[in-house]
């Protein structure tokens, strides 16, 4: 009795040892990038340029240098809409509004500053280029085209199916009941299930 009493109370202690750590292991990454270039009117690139992405929503601010190359990257994001400001001295400042961020993503923002006072503002509406910087291949839906998509089975698995590479098993039957649930799925020909090796 006494031996089940202590094993009990050691595992309790390790559960709650635990507990406080596994939100951050299990939480899901709503991070992303912002990345570009900054030149000049000649197109030479401009080192040392102040750039600065300020949430819309949270007015959460992050700023970085360009390197010697003018190049600059804004990394862990938290997803949403920035507005990115570039500044330089003896350019005039360049905004550019309305930068969507989503998880997972890099976004290219160029800008090309013009020769003028640092005073002098810019605005530059700009349809980002959405990850130039590695080959991930995946997209984002938002809510409203969640929403306006009609799921067969009403589970998560009739979203997924719409991602390039991935199947899922025929909704069997004609019945009003056929096909609820969450269908099994597989991605690039890889199994729904793992077969337990010998």
């Amino acid at each position: 009795m006494g031996h089940k009493a202590t094993f009990f109370a050691l595992l309790l202690a390790f559960i709650l040892l635990l507990l406080p750590r596994v939100p951050g292991l299990l939480a899901q990454q709503i991070l992303g990038t912002i990345t570009g270039s900054v030149s000049d009117p000649a197109n030479a690139l401009l080192s040392d340029v102040t750039v600065t992405a300020v949430h819309d929503d949270t007015k959460l601010t992050h700023s970085v240098k360009t390197n010697s190359n003018g190049e600059y990257q804004l990394v862990n994001l938290p997803i949403g809409t920035y507005t990115i400001t570039f500044t330089h001295d003896g350019f005039q400042t360049q905004n550019v509004p309305s930068v969507v961020v989503q998880a997972d993503r890099a976004v290219s923002v160029n800008a090309s500053l013009k020769i003028g006072e640092i005073n002098t503002s810019v605005t530059v509406a700009e349809n980002p280029l959405l990850n130039s910087v590695d080959t991930t291949n995946g997209y984002v839906l938002d809510k409203s085209q969640i929403d306006a998509i009609p799921l067969p089975t009403g589970s998560f698995t009739g979203l997924v199916i719409l991602s390039p590479g991935v199947n899922s098993e025929l909704s069997g039957g004609t019945g009003a009941n056929s096909g609820l649930g969450n269908a099994p799925i597989w991605a690039n020909g890889q199994r729904d299930t793992r077969i337990a090796s010998c």
